[in-house]
C-alpha cells in the first residue's frame, strides 16, 4: 500500500520549527525535538507562551535603579540531584603526570564515572565521595549532592550546632593527586576575600588517608540556594519568568562590585578566572558569586586554574593563565548570553550604549578592553541610567567620573535676547514694503563654540604631573602650562595647552595646539586610559579647523573621532552629545543614530540639560514644527540653570517667524499669549525660579515680538495680492486706513524704537538707523 503522506513529510516533522516567539516578537526559530520541546527556548510546543508585556515602557523593568526582584530558594530536599546521572565536564587522569584527558584515543564511548586510567592505570572516581547521612567532624550532617563545578562536588548540609543549612564542596575527584593543594588553595582565597557580593566560607574540614595524611578537604560555606543566572535564563526561555535588560545591567554591575574586590585586593591582586551565568547565585535581591576554585593570584600558574572555554579570552589559551582583562571579557560573554534572551523594548537609541560594553570588553586585544573592573562598571551602570532614562524613568543625577560639565551652554542664542546689532544690522527699510519681521536665528553653536564648550575630559589621576592641576598650585585653567623638567613629562598639560590655544582666534594658535597634541600622542604612557582622550582632542582641533579653514569636511572628521570616544566609553552622555552636534551641522546619515535620537539621550538622562533640549528644539523647528519645540522645552525642569534661557527661547519660538517654507509665522493670539508672559517675567523677583529680566532686556524681547505680531497680522489680513518678502507692496491710502489693531501695533513698535534710540544716543548712527525704523513703521497720518 503506497504512504498516504505528501513527499517530505516525514522530514518536515522531524524539523518543525517552534510556533513560540520571544519577547521581541520575533520568531523562535528553534526546531522542536521528538520530545515535543523546542531545542533552542525548551517550551513545549503545545505549552503556554511567553507572560504579557506592559504597554508602558516605564513599566518595563524594575522601578528602581539597579534592584532585582526578591528570590528565594528551594527547600533544601527539591534541590537535591541522583550522582548517577551523566557529568556535564570531560573528566581526566588522577595523576598530575599523566593528565590526559578520557577521549578519543584513549577510550571510546561512554566513560564510567570510577575506573583506571586507560594510560596509567591510576584509580579516578567521579562519584559524590559523601552521601546522606555522612556527618563531617560531628557538626555538618550530609542531606546529599546538589551540584557539581569544574573541580568539586557541591552538598547540602545540617549544621547540627547552629541548626542551619549549609553548602559543602569536596574534590570531584577523590584520587585527584593535586586535591590537598586545591582545596587548600580555595580555602585560602575564601578566607582572604571577604565582599557581599562572594559567597562567604564558615570553615574547613581536612580529609586525610589511612596515614594520617591530608588529601584534600571541604569547604563549608553559607548556603545561597539555586538559583544561578544559568537558570534564570532557562526559566526565561521556558516562559516561567521575564529578564530585562535592566536586571541583566543590574546582573553585571553587581558582578563586577565583586571583581573590583578581587582585583583591587591591595598586596594581593586574585583572578576570579571562571565567571559565567553557572557561577552566580540571585540571592535574595541581590547575586553572589559562588565557585571560586578557579581564583588565582594575579601571576599564579599553578595549580592551572579552570576555565571555561566558551567565555575565556582569545589570549588566555595559549597562556593558561588567567587576567584581569580575562575576567573582563568573561562578564561580557556572561552579559551578552542573558541579554539574548532578555527584553530590550527601549526607545530611541534603546540598547546600543548597554552593547557597546560587552562589545569594548570582548575585544580580541586585551590592551583594548576596558582597563579594570571599575571602569567597566561605571560605563555598564551609565547605559543603564540611559536605558531607564529612555524608558521614561526618573533617576537622582550622577556626576560622571570621565568628563566635567560644559563651561557655557551650546545653543544659547535661541534663548538669549536679542542685542542692538539685531535692528543696527538691518538694511534700511522701505515705508511701504510689507512688514515682514527677520526670521528667527535658531542659533545652532559653529564648529568653533562646539569646540571650545562642549564637556572637558577629567584628568587621568595617574598624570604624573597632576599636582599642577590643583588650586593650591595657582592652577589657572586660562593660561598655558610648561612641562617641570625634573618630572616625568605629562600628557595632561598637553591637553590642557590644546583647549586653552583653541580659545584663542588666529591660526598659529590652531597650529600650536596641533603641535601639542602630536607631542602628547608621542609620550609614553597607558594607552588605555588616555587613547579616548587624545581622539576627543583630536576632534576638537578638527571642528576649529572646520571654521578657519571654512571646510565642512572637517565636521565629519571630528564626528568621526567622537564615535571612538563612544566606542570607548559607551555609558558616557558627552560623546553622544558631540556627536548629536555634529550631526545637526552635517544632516544625519546612515552611519550612526541620528542627531535626534542622541540628543534624546542626552536629554531623557539629564533633564536639566538645556543643551540637548534646545538642540532637540532646532531640529524640531526646521522641520516646521513649532509645537513639538515648545514641547521638548517644557520638559526642562525650572530652577535648573539651564532653564531662563529656555523659557525665553520658548516665548521667542512662541511668536517666531520661523525659517524655511511651510506655515511660518503663528496666530497673532500666540504672539499676544508670549508677550503676557513676558510681562510676568519683567515683574519677577530674583530667586523666584522664574527668569527675571532688566527693563531693556524686556523693551528688546517685547520689541522683536510685537514685530513679529505685527507680520503675523498683516499676513493673515484681507488685504488683496500675495505676501511675503517683496511682494503686497502698500501706497500712502493703504497706511491711512489701517485697521485699528494693526494701527495700534504700528504705534506700539513706533514708541519700541523710540526708546531704543534714546538708549542709545552715544552713537550717532546707531541712533539714526533706529530713527529710521521708526518712521518705516509708523502708520500714515492726514498731515
Amino acid at each position: 500500500m503506497k504512504s498516504s503522506a505528501r513527499p517530505g513529510q516525514e522530514d518536515d516533522e522531524k524539523t518543525a520549527v517552534c510556533p513560540h516567539r520571544r519577547f521581541t516578537g520575533a520568531p523562535c526559530g528553534g526546531t522542536l525535538l521528538p520530545t515535543g520541546h523546542c531545542a533552542e527556548c525548551g517550551r513545549a510546543k503545545n505549552g503556554p507562551g511567553l507572560p504579557a508585556l506592559p504597554e508602558d515602557p516605564r513599566d518595563f523593568g524594575p522601578h528602581e535603579l539597579l534592584a532585582l526582584p526578591e528570590r528565594a530558594p528551594r527547600p533544601a530536599q527539591e534541590r537535591l540531584i541522583h550522582p548517577e546521572a551523566s557529568l556535564r565536564i570531560r573528566m581526566s587522569c588522577s595523576s598530575s603526570g599523566c593528565g590526559i584527558t578520557f577521549a578519543p584515543p584513549y577510550t571510546v564511548g561512554p566513560v564510567p564515572m570510577e575506573g583506571h586510567c586507560p594510560a596509567c592505570g591510576d584509580p579516578y572516581s567521579y562519584r559524590p565521595e559523601l552521601a546522606g547521612g555522612d556527618v563531617l567532624r560531628d557538626q555538618y550532617r550530609i542531606m546529599g549532592p546538589i551540584a557539581h563545578g569544574g573541580q568539586g562536588w557541591v552538598y547540602l548540609a545540617e549544621d547540627t550546632h547552629l541548626g542551619d543549612v549549609v553548602a559543602v564542596k569536596g574534590l570531584l575527584n577523590r584520587y585527584e593527586q593535586d586535591g590537598a593543594r586545591l582545596a587548600d588553595v580555595e580555602r585560602r582565597n575564601l578566607v582572604a576575600i571577604r565582599h557581599p557580593r562572594i559567597v562567604q566560607i564558615r570553615d574547613f574540614v581536612a580529609r586525610r588517608d589511612d596515614t594520617g595524611q591530608v588529601t584534600g578537604g571541604y569547604i563549608v560555606m553559607d548556603d545561597v540556594g539555586d538559583g544561578t543566572l544559568e537558570k534564570v535564563v532557562e526559566e526565561t526561555r521556558r516562559g516561567e519568568s521575564v529578564l530585562d535588560i535592566e536586571h541583566v545591567a543590574a546582573y553585571g554591575c553587581q558582578i563586577l562590585e565583586a571583581l573590583v574586590h578581587l582585583h583591587a585586593g591591595g598586596e594581593r591582586v586574585f583572578v576570579y578566572g571562571d565567571m559565567k551565568p553557572s557561577n552566580v547565585v540571585h540571592h535574595g535581591d541581590g547575586v553572589k558569586v559562588i565557585d571560586l576554585g578557579g581564583m588565582r593570584e594575579q601571576g599564579q600558574s599553578q595549580p592551572p586554574a579552570h576555565v571555561t572555554p566558551d567565555y575565556m579570552a582569545p589570549e588566555t589559551g595559549s597562556s593558561a593563565v588567567p587576567t584581569v582583562a580575562h575576567d573582563l571579557h568573561t562578564v561580557g560573554v556572561t552579559l551578552r548570553e542573558l541579554a539574548g534572551w532578555a527584553v530590550d523594548e527601549v526607545p530611541g537609541l534603546g540598547t546600543a550604549s548597554f552593547r557597546g560594553v560587552v562589545a569594548r570588553a570582548t575585544r580580541s586585544d586585551p590592551g583594548l578592553r576596558f582597563a579594570d573592573a571599575r571602569e567597566m562598571a561605571a560605563q555598564l551602570r551609565g547605559a543603564l541610567r540611559e536605558i531607564r532614562a529612555l524608558r521614561g524613568k526618573t533617576d537622582p543625577p550622577e556626576p560622571s567620573d570621565y568628563f566635567s560639565p560644559s563651561p557655557q551652554l551650546l545653543g544659547a542664542r535661541l534663548g538669549t535676547v536679542p542685542g542692538i546689532e539685531h535692528w543696527l544690522d538691518r538694511p534700511r527699510r522701505d515705508r511701504y514694503a510689507p512688514p515682514v519681521a527677520p526670521a528667527l536665528d535658531l542659533g545652532a553653536p559653529t564648529p568653533t563654540e562646539i569646540a571650545r564648550w562642549l564637556p572637558v575630559p577629567r584628568r587621568y589621576p595617574g598624570d604624573p604631573q597632576t599636582a599642577r592641576f590643583e588650586v593650591s598650585s595657582g592652577y589657572d585653567p586660562g593660561q598655558l602650562l610648561g612641562q617641570e623638567g625634573e618630572k616625568p613629562p605629562s600628557v595632561e598639560i598637553r591637553l590642557h595647552n590644546v583647549r586653552v590655544l583653541l580659545g584663542r582666534n588666529t591660526r598659529e594658535d590652531l597650529e600650536r595646539a596641533q603641535e601639542e597634541l602630536d607631542t602628547a600622542d608621542s609620550l609614553p604612557g597607558p594607552s588605555a586610559v588616555r587613547r579616548w582622550r587624545l581622539e576627543w582632542h583630536r576632534a576638537l582641533v578638527a571642528l576649529r579647523r572646520a571654521d578657519l579653514d571654512d571646510a565642512p569636511r572637517r565636521v565629519a572628521e571630528a564626528k568621526t573621532h567622537f564615535t571612538r570616544v563612544r566606542l570607548e566609553v559607551p555609558g558616557e552622555y558627552a560623546p553622544k552629545l558631540a556627536l548629536a552636534y555634529c550631526g545637526e551641522r552635517l544632516g544625519d546619515d546612515t552611519a550612526g543614530p541620528s542627531a535626534r535620537e542622541l540628543y534624546e539621550a542626552v536629554f531623557a538622562r539629564n533633564p536639566a540639560h538645556g543643551g540637548a533640549a534646545l538642540g532637540l528644539a532646532r531640529l524640531a523647528l526646521r522641520a516646521g514644527d513649532r509645537r513639538a519645540a515648545l514641547d521638548v522645552l517644557g520638559r526642562v525642569r525650572p530652577g535648573t540653570l539651564d532653564h531662563t534661557v529656555v523659557r525665553i527661547a520658548s516665548l521667542r519660538i512662541r511668536a517666531a517667524r520661523l525659517p524655511g517654507d511651510g506655515d511660518p509665522l503663528p496666530a497673532p493670539t500666540e504672539v499676544d499669549a508670549a508677550l503676557a508672559e513676558l510681562d510676568a517675567l519683567v515683574r519677577q523677583k530674583p530667586g523666584a525660579g522664574e527668569p527675571s529680566l532688566s527693563e531693556d532686556e524686556a523693551l528688546r524681547l517685547r520689541t522683536e515680538l510685537d514685530e513679529w505680531k505685527l507680520d503675523a497680522l498683516y499676513s493673515s489680513s484681507d488685504r488683496p495680492g500675495p505676501r511675503g518678502r517683496g511682494a503686497g507692496r502698500l501706497d500712502a491710502r493703504g497706511l491711512r486706513h489701517l485697521s485699528a489693531q494693526e494701527r495700534g501695533l504700528r504705534e506700539r513698535i513706533e514708541a519700541h524704537y523710540r526708546q531704543l534710540a534714546a538708549r542709545h544716543r552715544e552713537s550717532a548712527t546707531a541712533h539714526e538707523h533706529l530713527v529710521d525704523l521708526l518712521h518705516a513703521v509708523r502708520p500714515q497720518t492726514v498731515f
